[in-house]
């Protein structure tokens, strides 16, 4: 084994034992995509800043577009685009010579910079360590421009129209005011008409959800433009039926059935959960229409209310919602009776969580770290309308503009 390939493979165990000590239980291939997706952007927005402190020092100097350059860091290798200067001087700190791998300190800090939540002795040690001389006004810089892009990003309009929300609560512990407190994140997905998925919000509130949070979260997004939604659907939050029947009182809500189905088992004892669970597995799969659904649903109900009589009465006071899904086309229904599809976006900054310690260093490195997650989500998974959705798009347009159109003579 030559000396190069001696250093390669020291520096590739090196990423390995970095990647296992972020994420113990192991790495999929998505993961993977989107540490390569984060290092690449936070390399390139670290170099064009350094290029602006640069410039600024340099007053006959402009600056002079991109070169493009691949840069291996053991088991990522990452493609960035290098900010170039007209007299040829500028080279970014940040950039390992020409001929030189990066170490798994490279890495460290370029994790530092958003997973470790800022943390400004972990940031320090590990610029040291490379020999690497930024300034406390270097990376309060960085860190101004990664708040800016949250703040455009909660800001930002949003379609006219949706076809879905989905909401969900993801529940955390934060640091605020150095103290570790509960909060409870609620993820705004949407689908728009086309089929186009991406995350529209998120709010993260310190108190038990109510009517009044709910109306200010649905403000929001009316004030960023959403006016008119076909189907929103939540888990059973104090409040949300009724900020929803103020703000959009066309929109039909769907309530998640899975966590009915979990609702049932804490409810009921384990035989009867069962019965009720298969029953209503039937119901979901086989009524012909929504009506048959209710029908079916009562009929359900009516052999367990004397057991369980509170519990059922809220099933039923609530059933139209449970079973709103089987108003719609059914190559729909499947992608409409839960809120799984924002749920799996909450797993993934549950990871985060767990690799920062157990709690986010404050709601702002919470919501950075969403945000990096969406933006992963739209530059690969998302970046093409899904494909339930957009294969009855034709018919899902029919449906709004039918249900809205009707509501305005009605109005």
């Amino acid at each position: 084994m030559n000396k190069k390939e001696y250093f390669e493979k020291i520096l590739d165990r090196s990423t390995e034992e970095l990647v296992k000590e972020l994420f113990p239980n192991g790495i999929t291939t998505q993961e993977k995509i989107g540490i390569r997706k984060l290092l690449e952007s936070v390399v390139e927005l670290v170099m064009n800043q350094e290029r602006n402190f640069f410039l600024e020092n340099d007053k006959d100097n402009k600056a002079n577009g991109y070169y493009e350059r691949s840069l291996n860091t053991g088991s990522f290798k990452l493609n960035i685009n290098v900010p170039r200067d007209r007299k040829g001087k500028f080279r970014p700190q940040i950039l390992p010579d020409p001929y030189k791998r990066v170490n798994e300190d490279y890495i460290d800090l370029l994790m530092s910079l958003v997973s470790n939540g800022y943390s400004e002795s972990k940031i320090d040690s590990t610029l040291k360590s490379l020999g690497l001389n930024y300034s406390k006004q270097h990376m309060d810089t960085i860190k101004k421009q990664l708040m800016e892009r949250l703040n455009d990003f909660k800001t930002r309009e949003l379609p006219s129209d949706a076809f879905v929300l989905y909401i969900d609560a993801y529940h955390c512990d934060i640091k605020e005011k150095n103290k570790i407190r509960k909060a409870s994140v609620y993820v705004v997905l949407g689908i728009d008409l086309q089929g186009n998925k991406d995350i529209f919000g998120f709010y993260t509130f310190f108190s038990s959800e109510n009517k009044a949070d709910w109306i200010k979260v649905f403000n929001d997004l009316i004030d960023r433009g959403l006016k008119r939604i076909m189907l929103i659907v939540s888990d059973d939050f104090p409040g949300i039926s009724k900020a929803i029947e103020t703000l959009f009182p066309y929109t039909d809500h769907q309530l998640c059935l899975v966590h009915l189905q979990r609702n049932v088992r804490n409810q009921m004892d384990k035989e009867d959960s069962q019965v009720f669970n298969k029953e209503l597995k039937n119901i979901k799969e086989n009524s012909l229409d929504y009506e048959d659904g209710l029908e079916k649903l009562d009929d359900l109900c009516g052999r367990f209310k004397s057991k369980y009589p509170n519990f059922i009465k809220h099933i039923q006071s609530n059933k139209e919602r449970y079973l709103c899904f089987l108003k719609y086309p059914e190559s729909l229904r499947k992608h409409i009776y839960t809120t799984n599809p924002v749920e799996s976006v909450n797993s993934m900054i549950e990871k985060v969580r767990i690799n920062l310690g157990g709690y986010f260093q404050s709601v702002d490195i919470l919501e950075i770290n969403l945000l990096i997650q969406r933006d992963n989500l739209k530059n690969k998974k998302w970046k093409k309308p899904v494909p339930a959705f957009k294969g009855s798009s034709y018919e899902i347009l029919q449906l709004f503009n039918k249900k809205f159109s009707i509501q305005t003579q009605n109005y």
